[in-house]
């Protein structure tokens, strides 16, 4: 990809008379190809019939000195061509449908995560979108089929490596021999060993303690003899000289210009057509979805000013953040990392979790800053409709209490342009689906939690399509201070449950000097939970209807075990805690909650109620109608109440 460029060979329904596009179009040139057709095995979509995929570069260049990259930290020590400009390249991807004359003129954008690939939901397709990825993350290794992007490296005036602190952690949780081999991301300035040094220490806030027991293999790998005393879920800290930062906030630039060549040019620099124009028609609206390190990157491209493209037309009529919590990403700094979150035991206090947190512009008397999401876009008139979805880990697991939160703790009211839901019993990203999955234990205490996510943020996800196009949303559904849905993790009433700890455990924020390494840490933020039911379900929320007719306690939390950081989060993972099959059983072993005969006395009582239940999230939207009847199948074929 870095040197072959595809033939473009567009379908004849593209072989339109097109003029190159005028000097602001930042794409100077756009080289895809059709390379499958059909796709996706060949399946047929509705009424829109068969996809086929597209694949290839596109070319785009900046101006370092528009006030909409002056932000971009190192672009002023970005290689420039002869006309001044700062050049890149990066993937893109895109699944249209063959007969276009069906394509419902909308692009369906999805942010890749960590370069990942492919065409999204099969709603998405039958509902006629052309289905489009752009690479942003400029630290990933290219691959035939990943999703990324190309872009420079920042040099001194005198061609030489910028050379600075980077901070690296490495938590390796697993139990095979040493030593253990850990790779950078960026290659160290110098092989010398003292001009590093590496860290271990157990947990989070234990004192750091230097190990000497590593020795560079190269300039991008260390080797590690681990210390006695720490277990496999001991945190390694490695600080040191690196060099060659990639210009990473031009990933932002990246997706901002492709997207907008989509939707409003017709050609290329060159003269390529742009693949999306039909009959002369263009797209007339575009979305984008991000989900986790997606989705905190679209709260980021907001936050900076991306959503403007160099003409001031906005670029994406409505963004879908899900499951990114409260955080941003730590991208546009000098040697970033963007594939790092900070989590309550691993990177815990890496750059991209501060204020602001959520869309309302607030003062925070911590960092002493007047400050919001929207702040850009607002001032440029191209501020999206936004909704915000966010799984019950992100309440533990991301701050997500900030998004309804001031900084006082106390509640705000959300911009009109903005709606919130969290769903409630699921884990990061969700799980296959109950019935479905098979939970495990992994490194955790408890069983992982297989609850659904994927479901009720489908439907939202379409629901946002259709508000962009003036319908109107389901009302937020999110639980608040004022509402009294959430609550300090001290006073939580958790059911005392046989043989399961629950600690309070939740991802505590402070904030961070980043001028330091490691950083300076100051006054904490406050952060809430769900309070529950007394079968620790989560009472607030969009309820999936296997948590509105519970076979077990679903949380958004999970503890390590023995041997991995015990009583540390278990990243990601939430429990499952079953409930017992009997009176008789629930009673020997002590637990509080009914059990699957007292709630349900028959298997079509179940049924009944999964359907009811289901029904219910249908007529409110926050569930499709195909959804609602998978997971009624699911459960008339279950063994419950039987």
């Amino acid at each position: 990809m870095r040197r072959g460029i595809l033939v473009w060979a567009p379908a004849c329904a593209l072989l339109v008379g097109g003029v190159a596009g005028d000097a602001l179009a930042k794409i100077t040139r756009i080289d895809i190809a059709v390379v499958e057709s059909p796709a996706l095995g060949g399946r047929s979509f509705g009424t829109v019939g068969q996809y086929e995929r597209l694949r290839g570069l596109a070319y785009g260049e900046v101006d370092p000195d528009d006030r909409r990259h002056r932000g971009i930290v190192n672009i002023d020590r970005a290689p420039r061509n002869a006309g001044g400009m700062v050049e890149y390249s990066t993937t893109v991807e895109i699944y249209r449908p063959i007969d276009m004359s069906r394509w419902n003129r909308a692009i369906y954008h999805t942010v890749p995560n960590r370069g990942g690939a492919g065409a999204g939901d099969d709603v998405l397709l039958e509902m006629g979108f052309a289905l489009v990825r752009v690479g942003w993350q400029g630290d990933l290794e290219p691959t035939a089929t990943n999703i990324v992007p190309f872009l420079p490296i920042a040099k001194n005036p005198d061609g030489t490596s910028i050379v600075g602190t980077a901070r690296e952690e490495f938590i390796f949780d697993t139990n095979t021999a040493d030593p253990v081999t850990a790779r950078l991301v960026y290659p160290a300035a110098s092989l010398d060993p003292s001009q590093a040094t590496l860290t271990v220490r157990q947990n989070e806030m234990d004192p750091r303690q230097p190990i000497t027991s590593w020795t560079y293999l190269d300039e991008r790998q260390i080797q590690i003899t681990r210390p006695a005393g720490f277990d496999f879920g001991a945190i390694y800290e490695f600080i040191y000289q690196a060099k060659d930062p990639i210009v990473m906030g031009l990933g932002f630039a990246a997706m901002r210009d492709a997207i907008s060549f989509l939707r409003y040019e017709t050609a290329d620099g060159q003269g390529n057509p742009n693949p999306l124009l039909f009959a002369g028609r263009r797209p007339k609206v575009a979305i984008s979805l991000g989900i986790s390190q997606s989705g905190r990157y679209l709260r980021d491209m907001l936050y900076q000013g991306f959503n403007e493209d160099e003409r001031g037309r906005i670029v994406f009529d409505g963004m879908h953040p899900d499951i990114a919590g409260s955080r941003k990403t730590f991208t546009n700094y000098q040697f970033s990392q963007p594939g790092r979150w900070q989590k309550q035991h691993e990177d815990h206090s890496f750059p991209g979790d501060q204020f602001p947190f959520t869309y309302a512009t607030l003062f925070d008397p911590i960092s002493r800053r007047i400050d919001g999401l929207l702040v850009k876009c607002r001032l440029t008139r191209t501020c999206p409709r936004i909704v915000h979805t966010d799984g019950e880990a992100e309440i533990w697991q991301a701050r997500s209490s900030l998004i309804v939160t001031d900084t006082r703790g106390r509640h705000i009211e959300l911009p009109d342009n903005v709606r919130v839901y969290l769903i409630s019993g699921t884990q990061h990203g969700g799980g296959a689906g109950v019935g479905v999955a098979v939970p495990s234990f992994g490194i955790c205490q408890n069983l992982n939690n297989p609850m659904a996510l994927s479901q009720i943020r489908r439907a939202l996800t379409v629901a946002l399509y259709h508000w962009v196009a003036n319908g109107t949303p389901p009302p937020s559904r999110f639980p608040t201070v004022k509402n009294g849905g959430l609550v300090p993790a001290r006073t939580l009433r958790f059911p005392d449950i046989p043989g399961v700890t629950y600690s309070g455990s939740y991802n505590t924020l402070q904030l961070n000097d980043h001028r330091f390494v490691p950083p300076v840490q100051g006054r904490h933020y406050p952060v809430f939970v769900g309070r529950v039911d007394k079968d620790g379900n989560m009472i607030d929320g969009v309820r999936h209807p296997n948590l509105a007719v519970p076979i077990g306690t679903f949380t958004g939390w999970n503890l390590r075990r023995e041997g991995f950081a015990p009583g540390e989060q278990c990243v990601g993972t939430g429990s499952y805690l079953p409930f017992a099959a009997t009176r008789d059983e629930r009673r020997a072993s002590g637990d509080p909650r009914k059990s699957l005969e007292e709630r349900y006395r028959s298997h079509e009582k179940y049924v009944k109620e999964v359907e009811k239940a289901a029904r219910k999230l249908v007529r409110d939207r926050y569930l499709l109608q195909s959804d609602a009847d998978a997971i009624v199948d699911i459960a008339r074929n279950s063994s419950i109440g039987n």
